[in-house]
């Protein structure tokens, strides 16, 4: 909930309080940030990442006038995705440790918004026949596929064959095959659109 997903979740939630409620939280190591969650929303699950962390958020939430139940790690986590008085779960982890949780909540019948794409990459062939079993929607919240999926909605179901994504192309989009031999580090580094992490961009590059 700390993160970027999490925060701009949390955003809406706050604009729309007589649309959502907040049951339940998962943060990594922000213990400052996730204290301040809990006193704006009260959620009553909380997860945080490692267990040392436990006392210091006891002690952010001191002077508070409310404390939740707080269960750290692994097993946190998939305690708040399927807290059984959820509806809906957003799963922001990043990489395949959000696996876990995604599985968790689509067998307690958790409608799941997405921003976790790992999830599908890693685990798509045994996630997907799970949701459909359990009769549970899986929508795209991240910005790339939520675009997608808005974009497709005036197709009738089935009509499209597949899907394909371009790229900006990275650093080396336009040089000469015979210059690509010389790159260095510091070429890779320089992506033309976005400002990213040093593995991401270089990833981007050699697309």
């Amino acid at each position: 909930s700390t993160g970027s997903i999490g925060t701009q979740t949390l955003d809406i939630v706050a604009e729309n309080p007589d649309k959502f409620k907040v049951v339940a939280l998962a943060a990594g190591s922000n213990v400052t940030l996730l204290a301040d969650q809990i006193k704006a929303f009260k959620p009553q699950l909380v997860s945080i990442k490692n267990e040392s962390l436990v006392g210091e958020l006891k002690e952010a939430l001191a002077g508070a006038d409310y404390m939740p139940e707080i269960i750290p790690g692994d097993e946190g986590v998939v305690e708040v995705a399927r807290h059984p008085d959820c509806v809906a779960v957003v799963t922001g982890i990043v990489g395949c440790a959000g696996l876990k949780p995604t599985v968790a909540a689509i067998e307690a019948g958790k409608n799941i918004a997405l921003a976790n794409k790992e999830t599908l990459i890693a685990g798509g062939p045994f996630v997907l026949p799970l949701a459909h079993k359990h009769n549970v929607k899986i929508l795209p919240a991240d910005s790339e596929h939520s675009a997608i999926f808005q974009c497709i909605q005036g197709f009738p179901e089935g009509s499209l064959r597949r899907i394909i994504l371009t790229a900006s192309g990275g650093a080396f989009r336009d040089w000469p095959v015979e210059k690509l031999k010389d790159v260095t580090v510091a070429d890779a580094l320089k992506h033309p659109n976005w400002s990213m992490g040093k593995k991401i961009t270089v990833d981007s590059a050699t697309l």
